[in-house]
């Protein structure tokens, strides 16, 4: 039981993340195929919005690695 509350406990500051980035492209997206007059379709919005989710979790998980990397680095 225990085993599994941490292998979860990541997950969902994970998931959270990329809800945040979801929100953000999906809404930018609809701003701007709104503008255009609906010329991107009608998926397009959910596409961008999945892919600016897992970019910014790469770019989350990027940035704590590499910060994890230098607190180690000054440490010894």
């Amino acid at each position: 039981m225990e085993a599994d509350r941490v292998f979860l406990a990541p997950l969902v500051p994970a998931l959270l993340v990329v809800v945040v980035g979801y929100v953000a492209g999906y809404g930018a997206t609809t701003l701007v195929d709104h503008a255009l007059g609906g010329a991107l379709g009608p998926r397009t919005p959910e596409v961008v919005g999945w892919l600016t989710g897992l970019v910014l979790l790469v770019g989350v998980l990027w940035w704590l690695l590499r910060r994890r990397r230098r607190a180690d680095r000054h440490q010894k």
